[in-house]
């Protein structure tokens, strides 16, 4: 007797469950995000630096890439093609190694929660970028909510500027921003060019591609910016350096990648609304950071504008 097909309502419960852990995925991978300035810049204060430390990072969890990729290969019934696989390599690059490079380098100027808030404002540039190029529909709520985002931005870069600590002149902090917007623009752009290869290849293959072209690229910077020597570290250094590259990249890396297949990347961005007040309520407890109205302000005010992207 054969199986009865599924239902319209079975269906539907299987589309929401898809959806919710989807969006449960995008939550964790923002969680554990927001724990990435706080390590980055506890690290710097331990007297690491950008380059030395995304190349550790970067070689920590290339293994875990290598191994999880190669599973996967063996399992493939169709190999995927050339061109598929150096697609998502080169969308790798965008995501993994020059945001990773820009982030890295604006967080040794600016404070641990402009950084956070500077990416969390990556949902509008997907939105813009994704209206202008890949023919995506907005709503015409788009516009005040793009003012509010920057908005808050502004507000905060004034706050950082207010508290920036002795030594720290205005343009560093404006160069730290710049730095930031740069990757968040940079991720913005892997967002809308990554969902072609996670549906190609499938999240977790395409995530192990991604990367792994990302710690290439960045091997070889640190190569001829570094030389092949291998910085100064003791024991919180080793430990801050695996648990940022575990933890605060390999695991959420995967998350988010599954979220885009799961619920798209327009809800996959806008998921993160977690991370600022995250990486705040740390930056306060752990690095002492001062926060005041200001911060309160520019934060909702991203925060408000962000949310309402659709």
């Amino acid at each position: 007797m054969a199986a009865p097909e599924p239902t319209h309502a079975d269906q539907s419960t299987d589309n929401t469950r898809d959806i919710r852990f989807g969006l449960m995925l995008a939550l964790s991978a923002a969680f554990l995000f927001s724990t990435k300035p706080i390590l980055i810049k506890w690290l710097y204060s331990l007297g690491m630096s950008a380059m030395p430390l995304m190349g550790l990072r970067m070689v920590i969890a290339l293994p875990v890439y290598l191994v999880i990729g190669s599973m996967l290969w063996k399992r493939m019934e169709q190999k995927p093609a050339g061109t598929t696989m150096l697609r998502a390599a080169a969308v790798g690059l965008l995501g993994y190694y020059l945001a990773s490079l820009l982030d890295l380098s604006g967080l040794e100027y600016v404070s641990a929660q402009l950084e956070r808030l500077m990416l969390y404002a990556y949902p509008s540039m997907v939105v813009v970028i994704g209206a202008l190029f890949f023919g995506a529909k907005v709503s015409r709520s788009v516009i005040p909510a793009l003012v509010l985002t920057y908005a808050g931005l502004g507000i905060m870069y004034g706050h950082d500027l207010q508290i920036a600590p002795p030594g720290t002149s205005d343009s560093d902090i404006t160069k730290g921003t710049l730095l930031i917007l740069g990757s968040a623009l940079s991720f913005s752009l892997f967002i809308l060019f990554s969902k072609r290869g996670i549906a190609e290849l499938g999240s977790l293959f395409f995530t192990c591609i991604s990367m792994g072209s990302a710690t290439i690229a960045t091997l070889v910077h640190y190569s001829i910016s570094e030389g092949l020597v291998i910085p100064e570290m003791d024991t919180p250094r080793w430990i801050g350096t695996f648990v940022l590259a575990i933890i605060a990249t390999v695991v959420p890396s995967f998350m988010v990648s599954e979220a885009i297949k799961r619920i798209g990347p327009a809800k996959a961005s806008v998921s993160g609304t977690i991370g600022p007040v995250m990486t705040t309520i740390m930056a306060i407890l752990f690095l002492g950071e001062p926060f005041g109205w200001a911060a309160v302000v520019g934060m909702t005010l991203v925060m408000i504008g962000v949310s309402r992207l659709k």
